[in-house]
């Protein structure tokens, strides 16, 4: 049942950044379907002869490495041969020095860079990989684009710190070819980022900010589905299915995905039908082929901070501070802040901003339902109403 469901309008607005030569910050919670979004969006624009680099900045270690990957996905795109390509690349990227080597076995480019990296500003080399992939644009047919997409994007701020905002704009405020899509999951972090006057970021290009699929829209598509495969949909069934995943996109659809395998290989009519207590069972079912996950990331976790997710649990992740969670947790408000920055920075909470108050998730709901099946089970703890 994989699908991208109901993210057109962002999909197109990607395309038109990177045809456009524009800048476009999409920012959205882990699990929202951003990675779908910038692939299906570089596989279009690639089928229509677009040069297209996409990047994930949490694969690279150091910025370094993230410029070779660059250049290494600049010598992919260019046609006229691996002499020419090869060529072509060691001129628009001069600067670098680039030394490229190209397998024949498996058609792919590897490389690294000529200068030495230990002894330069990393943030240096990267903007020079970014005018470098100018000058590449420039030398492409009008109307062939070339596009930049680096997803979690905030990594290359992590590495090259705040200086590098400054850096990395006063190079991209020039450039009119190339089309840059940064995208990334520490929302926090990069919503301060462009929308702080004070920031190098402010006012340039675009935002999107993601959200959670309109509950309409993924219960239309979700009930077609399953009645298309032959299957009955009780009424309250998508709604439990869908509260059950907190609107994830991710964990919508591996849960529809997993309610579908069960009802495929039912035997019997009565196992033919979707209703509440079925997506009750197939979470559950979910949860525990999980359990040594699960298991693993809770014992990593410091004593105080499996307390602090209890109370996030138990709490529905609002007035955390409370005399109440103090008590519960066993440690002051400000111990409890740090605990809960550590695991949003680790990717295990996340910040829920609504319109006059801030609510605390989980960045994978169904970790927070092992805890109500596990933890809290084997303690005889119960969520508050």
């Amino acid at each position: 049942m994989g699908a991208l469901v109901d993210r057109a309008e962002e999909v197109a607005t990607v395309e038109q950044t990177i045809r456009e030569g524009g800048k476009l910050f999409l920012i959205g919670p882990r699990r929202f379907g951003k990675t779908s979004i910038l692939k299906t969006a570089a596989d279009r624009l690639e089928s229509d002869s677009a040069i297209v680099l996409r990047l994930d900045a949490e694969s690279y270690p150091t910025l370094d490495l993230l410029v070779t990957g660059i250049v290494t996905g600049a010598a992919r795109h260019l046609k006229g041969g691996v002499k020419r390509a090869g060529e072509q690349v060691r001129r628009f990227f001069q600067s670098l020095r680039p030394e490229l080597d190209y397998s024949v076995s498996d058609g792919t480019w590897s490389g690294k860079l000529g200068i030495d990296a230990t002894a330069q500003d990393h943030t240096v080399l990267l903007t020079e990989a970014l005018n470098g992939l100018e000058k590449l644009a420039q030398a492409q047919p009008q109307g062939r684009p070339v596009g930049l997409i680096l997803d979690e994007f905030q990594r290359v701020i992590e590495l090259g710190g705040r200086v590098a905002e400054g850096q990395i704009r006063a190079a991209i405020q020039t450039h009119s070819r190339v089309g840059y899509v940064f995208a990334g999951s520490k929302t926090r972090m990069l919503n301060d980022m462009v929308t702080d006057a004070a920031r190098p970021f402010y006012r340039l290009g675009s935002k999107v900010f993601l959200g959670p699929i309109p509950r309409e829209d993924f219960s239309r598509f979700l009930e077609e589905k399953f009645v298309e495969s032959g299957f009955s949909v009780e009424g309250g069934a998508i709604v439990r299915l869908l509260d059950l995943a907190e609107d994830v996109p991710y964990n919508v659809q591996m849960l529809a995905h997993g309610c579908w395998s069960r009802l495929r290989d039912g035997a019997t009519a009565k196992t033919r039908c979707l209703n509440a207590p079925f997506v009750e069972e197939t979470l559950s079912t979910l949860v525990r082929q999980q359990d040594p996950f699960f298991t693993q990331l809770w014992t990593m976790l410091t004593p105080i901070q499996q307390r602090t997710l209890l109370a996030v649990v138990e709490q529905r992740g609002v007035n955390l501070q409370s005399t109440k969670t103090s008590q519960a947790v066993g440690r002051g408000p400000g111990t409890i802040r740090k605990s809960i920055h550590s695991m949003m920075e680790n990717g295990i909470l996340r910040e829920d901003r609504m319109l006059n108050s801030t609510r605390l998730r989980f960045e994978d709901p169904f970790f927070a339902r092992w805890i109500v099946l596990t933890v809290m089970a084997a303690n005889g703890m119960r969520m508050s109403r």
